[in-house]
């Protein structure tokens, strides 16, 4: 016979051992991290929920002081975009590409990478990018959003619908039909989504000695 041991965590208070170099300003967080011939970037996005890119004009922003590169989705495509985590049988997988191509899909969708020696260098030549957008209905309500003539998000997913998942078994129909008490509540929950204390921020580092990355990054 196996005996449990109870943890000495549960129920206990437990001296948290990360606050001295926090609250004494020792903490290092990403935007600490300072390498030898970092580049920076910054990010145009969109202010439009849903519209069709109709034009990108970078010449002023790839001319600017310190600016390297100016890229956008057509540079990069969708070789490392990003996937759904949330992966069930019947998910439909849509692309999302780390730059907006043809389309955006979201206030804030990035659709300009600007990288410079400096990060006021990437701020001020982002402000030089011109986008032109033709701007589309948004979907903005999750449950109006799977109804008929909803706009479209993603025309691989009907009725913006990404995947359905049903948790349980047996005959509910059946057993709520002979159940002596029912209840029923509509229930409006909240969006789940992690803030660090730091701003978004990722720091990466090459290798090409032992062909590595290092990545420091303020996420969950």
């Amino acid at each position: 016979m196996t005996t449990a041991t109870p943890s000495a965590a549960f129920g206990a208070s437990i001296k948290r051992r990360e606050d001295p170099r926090l609250i004494t300003g020792r903490g290092t967080y990403v935007d600490d991290i300072k390498l030898v011939g970092m580049l920076h970037m910054a990010l145009v996005r969109s202010p439009y929920a849903h519209a069709n890119i109709t034009s990108i004009d970078t010449a002023a922003a790839s001319a600017a002081n310190g600016v390297v590169a100016v890229l956008t989705g057509e540079d990069i495509g969708e070789e490392i975009g990003l996937p759904c985590g949330w992966v069930v049988p019947d998910t439909i997988e849509v692309p999302h590409p780390p730059l907006a191509i043809g389309k955006v899909r979201c206030v804030g969708d990035a659709v300009v990478a600007v990288i410079a020696d400096s990060a006021s260098a990437a701020a001020d030549a982002a402000e030089l990018v011109e986008v032109g957008y033709d701007v589309l209905p948004a979907a903005v309500n999750a449950e109006l959003a799977t109804k008929d003539g909803a706009a479209q998000v993603h025309d691989s997913a009907p009725n913006n619908v990404g995947f359905e998942w049903e948790v349980g078994g047996g005959d509910m129909e059946a057993a709520g039909a002979s159940a002596e008490v029912r209840v029923s509540e509509r229930i409006v929950n909240q969006r789940l989504i992690p803030n660090s204390m730091e701003g978004r921020a990722v720091v990466a580092d090459y290798n090409p000695g032992t062909n590595q990355v290092t990545v420091w990054t303020s996420s969950q």
